[in-house]
């Protein structure tokens, strides 16, 4: 994984781009030089930060797009009843968080029209990733596959947001940690045959945005790349083997778990953190490496940071094994303890 220090350079991934994976972009202008290049008339969907700062940046003028669509919601039902009243376009735009990440995957998905997205954060994978994390019956289900024809990282834009969003990204990796135990633990139970090769690469994903802890803490312009290079790496391994299971398992169950009990939304990356805590002290998969990291990168993972109190949290892990089969997801720790109210007190109080 390569990283570049200069803000102030605009270049693509390089190479032949697969057809599975969005050529990324990076620089300081990365969005203006993106919007300039982009199909029209197209569809802007997006969230009222990065669209305040987008009109400062182009002047207010956001010529080419015939609508613009402020987001808040994954659900199914809003998901649908928006692409449905969108007027006819070349090309759909996606500027700001998951949701606008996501909900802009939806339209172009649905509308079989090209994709380009600009992440305002880099709290979460959305960018690169190629289903829509779709909210439905309570649970998060996945939908779709579309690859987008550009992915601007514009860091002027990403610097802009709270230092804690972009912190938090490093939590949809740090789960590399606990996801490839709950595979190999899944494999014995009758689960998805493990790829050596690929548990190796993952690995190596995770020993490597590990190290730069301190850039992700930093915001810095290598520690922004490195992250989105993670996740499109880590990516391309999902696709190759067919599932998310080399960096999604118990922890990111927690985290459905959580807002699911809760019905409160959280930063994506804190959550996944605080679940990659719990499930490795499950897994006695060394859980000190994992706050080690997660605390030198500045993730405020702890349930207090969440507004989760102690007894809440209990309640959330008492509930997570009952969770997990009603969603049936693949086989985790989860499976293998008895989280009764004893244990649920005590993984509770570990994580304070």
């Amino acid at each position: 994984m390569t990283a570049t220090g200069d803000p102030n350079r605009l270049a693509t991934s390089g190479g032949t781009a697969s057809p599975e994976l969005p050529a990324l972009v990076f620089g300081a202008d990365a969005l203006t030089c993106g919007l300039q290049s982009m199909p029209r008339p197209y569809a802007l969907i997006t969230q009222p930060e990065p669209l305040s700062l987008l009109r400062q940046r182009s002047a207010g003028d956001l010529g080419g797009a015939a609508a613009v669509e402020i987001v808040s919601s994954l659900a199914e039902a809003d998901l649908d009843r928006l692409e449905r009243k969108l007027p006819p376009v070349q090309a759909v735009f996606g500027l700001g968080g998951g949701t606008a990440m996501d909900t802009a995957k939806f339209v172009a998905w649905r509308r079989a029209k090209p994709l380009y997205l600009a992440p305002s954060a880099v709290s979460v994978d959305a960018c690169v990733t190629n289903t829509i994390a779709v909210r439905s019956g309570g649970t998060v289900e996945y939908r779709g596959f579309v690859v987008a024809e550009q992915v601007l990282v514009d860091v002027t834009l990403i610097r802009q947001a709270p230092a804690r969003m972009n912190r938090a990204g490093i939590g949809d990796l740090l789960s590399i940690h606990t996801a490839l135990r709950d595979w190999q633990s899944g494999m014995a139970n009758g689960g998805a045959r493990v790829i050596p090769g690929v548990a190796a690469q993952a690995a190596e994903i995770f020993e490597s945005i590990t190290a730069l802890a301190g850039d992700v803490f930093a915001v810095s312009p290598p520690g922004i790349e490195a992250l989105i290079r993670a996740y499109l790496a880590i990516n391309q391994l999902c696709l190759e083997v067919g599932h998310a299971q080399a960096e999604e398992g118990s922890e990111h169950y927690f985290a459905y778990c959580l807002e699911n009990v809760t019905g409160r939304s959280f930063i994506h990356g804190e959550a996944v953190t605080l679940g990659t805590v719990l499930m490795a002290e499950l897994q006695h998969n060394a859980p000190e490496r994992v706050r080690s990291v997660a605390d030198g990168a500045g993730v405020q993972w702890r349930p207090a940071d969440l507004g989760v109190r102690p007894e809440e949290l209990a309640r959330i892990l008492r509930r997570l094994p009952a969770f997990v089969r009603e969603a049936r997801l693949p086989w985790s720790v989860i499976d293998e303890v008895r989280l009764d109210e004893a244990a649920a007190s005590s993984l509770a109080e570990a994580a304070q």
